[in-house]
């Protein structure tokens, strides 16, 4: 059995922000200012309410991009994100309402360094993508987004996942040495033209270190 809750792992994976999030209950979206905890993600998959959360943090770290579709079938989507990042790193949520999510996990990444990619599949697919932002500031806090497997007040119906596994999931791995800048120019050779990270059996950091220590 596994030792961590439901609970805890969706609080791995989704949560960036902890000091603010949305609720909803059958009255409607708020904004809750306070501290965010597995507990309030335990009322969310019981049906208390149901919470929203941001996608990046005070240091503007984002853990995850997420397709926001107003349809079923985002198949093809999955597809390609499972190509830009890895099919283990991606799941695929429908709402409980009429439309999809489609969620890609990261390491923890600035915003500014995968900004120009989230447009670039924006405009090539025409689908909202989160976070909506580009640029990050201290002084905002972005749009939250419905976190998964809970109830969808307005409908009545429970969020589910349709393909891949909350479980197994594992985020995708940007390099560690940030191979670009914040002008999104490259300075690394190993850079391999996908989605603005290094190839990892390429990495001349990672070469440099296996020949120090023998590897």
């Amino acid at each position: 059995m596994c030792s961590q809750s439901l609970a805890e792992r969706l609080f791995e994976l989704f949560v960036a922000r902890e000091d603010v999030y949305g609720v909803e209950t059958s009255e409607g979206w708020k904004t809750e200012k306070g501290r965010l905890t597995p507990k309030e993600v335990q009322d969310h998959l019981n049906g208390k309410y149901t919470l929203g959360v941001y996608p990046f943090n005070k240091k503007g770290y984002i853990k995850w991009l997420c397709i926001d579709l107003d349809y079923k079938s985002g198949e093809y989507l999955t597809i390609y994100m499972g190509k830009k990042f890895g099919k283990n790193s991606i799941i695929e949520e429908e709402t409980g309402g009429k439309g999809t999510h489609i969620w890609a996990f990261l390491q923890p990444t600035p915003l500014w360094q995968i900004a120009h990619k989230i447009t670039e599949m924006e405009n090539e697919f025409g689908v909202r993508i989160f976070p909506k932002q580009r640029e990050w500031r201290n002084d905002i806090i972005g749009n939250f987004i419905r976190l998964p497997l809970g109830k969808h007040h307005k409908t009545g119906n429970w969020s589910r996942i349709v393909k891949g596994d909350i479980w197994t999931v594992k985020p995708y791995v940007t390099c560690i040495h940030r191979v670009y800048d914040q002008f999104e120019d490259g300075n690394c050779l190993a850079i391999d033209g996908t989605v603005g990270y290094c190839q990892e059996n390429l990495c001349p950091h990672l070469l440099k270190r296996g020949q120090r220590y023998g590897h």
